[in-house]
C-alpha cells in the first residue's frame, strides 16, 4: 500500500513537535557524558573513585533500560491519566520530563568541591538521571512506530528527529563548555539553571505523544519479566540487532568521550581554546550530517524493488575505515586540531545513514512481533532490550577510555581550587600556568593511548558494524510481507486540530472501529490467529 494511503495523517508541524520530544532528553543525557570529565579535569575529582562511580552508574544505566521497558508495558499510570485521552506513553513522558529538569540542574550545583564528595554527588544524581532519561528515550522510540505506520513516514520523521537531537546536544553541551572554560560557583549555578529551562522545552511534544493509542490487549504481556525477556531473545533478528547496537554505541561513546581528551593531551589545547574547538567539532559533525541527510531521507522515503537497504547502509558505513588515514595525512598538512576536526566530520558522515537504518530495523522487528499475535504490543520491551545493549556499549566505552587513560598515567589538577587565593590578572596567570602544567606533566603514553583508540580501535569496530548491517535478515519478500500486514492492522488515531475538527486519513480505522476495544483484558485464547514469522 502506498504511503499516501497508509499514513498517520499528521501535518509537518505535528511531526516536528514529535521530533522535539528528543531535545530535552538529549540535552540532559549529555550531562552524564561530559559532567564526569569536567569534574575530573577542572575540579580534580578523585580519578580512581570517579572510575568506580562511573562503572556503578554504567551498570545501573544499563540494567534499568530493560526494566523501564517492562514497567512501561504495565500501564501503571492509567488510573490517573485515562488511556482514551492520554494513551500509554504521554503520562510517563510528562512526569519524567519535569523530574529530569530538576535532577540535571542539581548535577551542576554541588555544595562542595571536595574530590571525593564530587564523585558521590555525580553518582547519586546520575542514578536518577539515568532512569529518567531511559524512560524518556524509550517513550520517544516506542511511540514512533505506534504513531507512524511505515518506513517511509518514519524516515521522514527521522530527519526532523536528527535536527532535534542536534539542537538538544548543542543546548546540552554549550553550558558545559562554558563551565569547562572557566569554573566558578557562578558558572556552575548558571549551567544548572540553564539545564532546568532546557529540560522543559520538550513539553510541546506531549499532545502529539497522546496520539500513540494503537489497539492493544494488556493481557498479552505476561507478569513474568524474565519470561518476556527470554521470549524476545528467541527472535534471531532481535539478537542480530542487539549485536549491532553494541558496536554502534561503542563507536559513538569512544569518539565522543575521547574528543575532550584528544584536544587536551594530543592537540595541547587549554580552557577557552579547547572549548572553542569542541564547538568546532560539533559544527563539523553537524555539517557532515546535514550534507548526508537529504540523500538518506530520499533513499528511505521510497520503496525500491530489488534494492536491499541493509547492504547499501552497510557499505557506506564501511567507508569510515578511511577516517584514520585522513587523520594521519592531515597532521602534516594542517595545524592541530584541524586534522581531528576533519576526522570527526568523515566519521559522522559515514555513520549518518545508520540512524535511519537502525530505527527502521527496530520497527521491522516490532511490526513482525505485533503481526504475529493480534492485540500484542510490546514496543517498550523491544526498545528497552536494545537500549540495554546500547547502554552496555556506552558504559563499556566510558570505562575502557577512563581506565586506559588511568593506566597510561593520566594526572589531574583542580586549577580552580589551586588559584582560589588569587584575583584579577594574578588569577588569570595562575590558571594559564596550571592549564599548561596539565599537558606538560602528562606521561607521553596518555597521548599514545588516545591515538590508539582513534586510529585502530574505532575503525575495527566500525568494520564489524558494517558487516552486521549488510547481513541483517529482514529484507526482500520478508519486508514486503511486513508492509502487507501493517496495511491491514494499523489503526489511524483521529487527530484533533486546533479548529476542533477530527481528522482520520484514508487507509485506517478510527479508534471506535477497534475489534476488541482500546483496553481489552480478555485472556489469551489458543485459537487466536497467529502469523508464521521467518526465524
Amino acid at each position: 500500500m502506498s504511503r499516501a494511503v497508509l499514513s498517520s495523517g499528521h501535518s509537518p508541524c505535528r511531526k516536528l513537535r514529535f521530533a522535539m520530544s528528543l531535545v530535552s532528553p538529549m540535552a540532559c543525557a549529555s550531562v552524564l557524558l561530559l559532567c564526569k570529565d569536567i569534574y575530573v579535569l577542572e575540579l580534580a575529582a578523585n580519578v580512581q573513585l570517579m572510575g568506580i562511580a562511573g562503572t556503578l552508574l554504567a551498570v545501573w544505566a544499563t540494567c534499568c533500560q530493560v526494566i523501564v521497558g517492562y514497567v512501561l508495558e504495565r500501564n501503571c499510570l492509567t488510573r490517573c491519566f485515562p488511556w482514551d485521552s492520554w494513551g500509554r506513553r504521554a503520562p510517563w513522558y510528562l512526569t519524567h520530563l519535569i523530574a529530569v529538569a530538576f535532577a540535571t540542574a542539581a548535577m551542576y550545583m554541588p555544595p562542595s568541591w571536595d574530590p571525593f564528595f564530587l564523585c558521590w554527588w555525580y553518582l547519586a544524581w546520575g542514578v536518577l538521571i539515568a532512569w529518567l532519561t531511559a524512560v524518556l528515550f524509550n517513550i520517544f522510540e516506542s511511540s514512533r512506530g505506534e504513531i507512524y505506520p511505515t518506513k517511509e513516514e518514519r524516515s521522514e520523521v527521522e530527519t526532523a528527529c536528527k535536527l532535534a537531537a542536534g539542537i538538544g546536544m548543542v543546548l546540552g553541551v554549550l553550558p558545559q563548555l562554558a563551565v569547562s572554560a572557566h569554573v566558578t560557583q557562578t558558572s556552575l549555578l548558571l549551567a544548572g539553571g540553564g539545564f532546568f529551562l532546557v529540560g522543559l522545552v520538550s513539553l510541546v511534544s506531549v499532545p502529539v505523544l497522546q496520539t500513540a493509542r494503537q489497539v492493544f490487549d494488556p493481557s498479552k504481556v505476561s507478569d513474568s519479566f524474565l519470561g518476556e525477556c527470554r521470549e524476545l531473545l528467541r527472535l534471531p533478528a532481535l539478537r542480530h540487532a542487539c549485536a549491532y547496537r553494541l558496536l554502534d554505541s561503542l563507536i559513538n561513546g569512544l569518539a565522543l568521550n575521547g574528543a575532550l581528551y584528544y584536544l587536551t593531551f594530543v592537540s595541547g589545547k587549554k580552557a577557552i581554546e579547547r572549548s572553542f574547538y569542541v564547538g568546532v567539532l560539533g559544527l563539523a559533525s553537524g555539517l557532515a550530517t546535514l550534507i548526508a541527510m537529504p540523500f538518506w531521507t530520499i533513499f528511505f522515503r521510497e520503496r525500491r524493488e530489488h534494492v536491499n537497504p541493509n547492504a547499501v547502509c552497510g557499505r557506506v558505513t564501511a567507508l569510515g575505515v578511511f577516517a584514520p588515514v585522513i587523520l594521519i595525512v592531515m597532521r602534516s598538512l594542517v595545524p592541530s586540531p584541524w586534522e581531528f576536526v576533519t576526522y570527526f566530520a568523515v566519521l559522522t558522515g559515514t555513520f549518518t545513514g545508520q540512524t535511519y537504518w537502525r530505527a527502521n530495523a527496530l520497527w521491522w522487528i516490532i511490526d513482525e512481533d505485533c503481526h504475529a499475535e493480534k492485540g500484542r504490543r510490546r514496543e517498550a520491551l523491544f526498545v528497552g532490550c536494545l537500549s540495554l545493549i546500547s547502554s552496555m556499549g556506552t558504559a563499556l566505552s566510558s570505562g575502557l577510555l577512563l581506565n586506559s587513560l588511568g593506566l597510561a598515567g593520566l594526572k589531574v589538577i583542580n586549577c580552580a581550587q589551586t588559584c582560589l587565593e588569587f584575583t584579577g590578572d594574578a588569577e588569570a596567570s595562575c590558571r594559564e600556568a596550571c592549564d599548561a602544567r596539565k599537558v606538560e606533566e602528562q606521561d607521553p603514553w596518555v597521548a599514545i593511548c588516545i591515538d590508539v583508540f582513534y586510529l585502530g580501535v574505532i575503525p575495527c569496530i566500525q568494520l564489524l558494524a558494517a558487516y552486521l548491517t549488510c547481513s541483517f535478515p529482514i529484507h526482500g519478500k520478508r519486508l514486503d510481507l511486513i508492509y502487507e500486514r501493517q496495511a491491514e492492522s494499523f489503526k489511524v488515531v483521529k487527530v484533533v486540530e486546533p479548529t476542533g475538527a477530527a481528522i482520520a486519513p484514508a487507509g485506517g480505522k478510527g479508534m471506535n472501529d477497534e475489534p476488541f476495544g482500546p483496553m481489552s483484558v480478555g485472556a489469551r485464547s489458543d485459537d487466536e490467529p497467529r502469523l508464521n514469522i521467518p526465524r
